[in-house]
């Protein structure tokens, strides 16, 4: 029986309306507080994923390599050089146009020394050496590799005017030696050189680089290498490589079985990791100790 539009609602008398509401109520049956409740249905485990901190913003550029935070933190980018003087104007100009004003994301190798990301994830250090931009500091395989890249194809500081060259005006000659200077001792060779790069943090993790190069004259049949945590850390997720830990003690190999390693070559693999950043003090390849 319609209520609305033009048909008027029907009115029940009062006697009908209390007879009907006493059959509805008997009708009703009383729900026990006490009743057991069924568990929710079990879920496979979900994913976590974590997240990398929040971004901050450059609010200064000090020179060509150090940086003030929207934090208050200034900091030197880690893995670049001081800039020459034939190209400290040039390199100056290309951090600020990057960096200014632009949100980042950065890591902490110490108190004052950080790794820097752009908005694109892009490695602050890694863009400028391989623009010319920058030099490499000494002993960083990783931005070594790429500044002779920059090099050869002439960019940046590695065309004109520069050249390379630390000023513009060729160097002096070098003075004359008088005497004969006393042989220099010699060099200790490692066999291997590890890059260890710690490119990202977060409460309870960090995230890691790692490139290990030949540099014996024989290659390696199947490389292993070996190194030791100070404790705390446990290794999870792994790419490129199969990672095996014990206590402090870990081991990564290739993940696709017996894989050669040429005089000269790298190969390169991450991780993530539970704990305390670490970086450890050394590592074996092969059983042989490697230079970092």
């Amino acid at each position: 029986m319609r209520l609305l539009g033009r048909y008027r609602p029907v009115l029940y008398p009062s006697a009908a309306v209390l007879i009907v509401a006493a059959c509805a109520t008997s009708a009703v049956e009383p729900v026990s507080n006490t009743s057991p409740v069924s568990p929710p249905p079990s879920s496979s485990p979900q994913q976590v994923t974590v997240l990398p901190p929040p971004p901050d913003q450059v609010a200064d550029v000090v020179d060509a390599r150090t940086v003030l935070l929207s934090n208050g933190l200034e900091a030197r980018i880690l893995g670049l050089a001081p800039a020459d003087e034939c190209w400290s104007a040039a390199a100056l100009k290309f951090t600020r146009e990057t960096l200014l004003d632009r949100q980042v994301r950065y890591s902490r190798a110490s108190a004052s020394v950080i790794t820097l990301r752009l908005a694109d994830n892009d490695d602050f250090a890694t863009l400028a050496v391989s623009k010319g931009m920058a030099r490499a500091e000494k002993d960083d395989p990783v931005l070594t590799e790429v500044e002779k890249s920059a090099a050869k194809a002439g960019l940046g500081l590695w065309g004109p005017p520069c050249k390379g060259s630390a000023t513009s005006a060729p160097p002096p000659p070098p003075p004359v030696q008088t005497t004969t200077p006393p042989p220099a001792p010699p060099v200790e060779t490692k066999d291997c050189a590890v890059s260890y790069r710690v490119a990202k943090e977060w409460a309870g993790g960090f995230h890691v680089e790692i490139i290990v190069r030949n540099t014996a004259q024989a290659a390696v049949s199947q490389w292993v290498l070996q190194w030791k945590f100070p404790g705390g850390q446990k290794i999870g997720q792994t790419w490129n490589a199969s990672v095996h830990q014990r206590g402090t003690d870990v081991a990564a190999m290739s993940a696709t079985g017996p894989a050669p390693l040429a005089p000269g070559a790298t190969v390169a693999f991450r991780f993530n990791a539970e704990g305390p950043t670490a970086t450890p003090g050394a590592f074996t390849l092969n059983g042989k100790t490697c230079s970092l």
